[in-house]
């Protein structure tokens, strides 16, 4: 298997660390630094976790080294 590389940033375009990545049928989990990370490469899908953002799915086209993710705050609003 290849590896796929990248970085996972907010909106603002500051890495965020401690991102969860899963891989799409694979077990294959990892938490990732700010300066991103390696991850064997998921048979159809990548996963994106991290506590006060929105998760998000990316599909990996075969042959993409590279992925990088932008992170959405996940916005809760107050009941009146």
């Amino acid at each position: 298997m290849s590896e796929v590389s990248g970085t996972v940033r907010s909106a603002d375009g500051a890495p965020i660390e401690g991102v969860v990545v899963m891989g799409g049928t694979s077990t294959t989990r990892k938490r990732i630094a700010k300066e991103g990370s390696a991850l064997v490469r998921p048979d159809m899908a990548l996963f994106f976790w991290c506590t006060g953002f929105l998760p998000v799915t990316r599909l990996v086209n075969a042959g993409e080294p590279q992925v990088d993710v932008v992170l959405r705050p996940a916005v809760m609003r107050a009941s009146v």
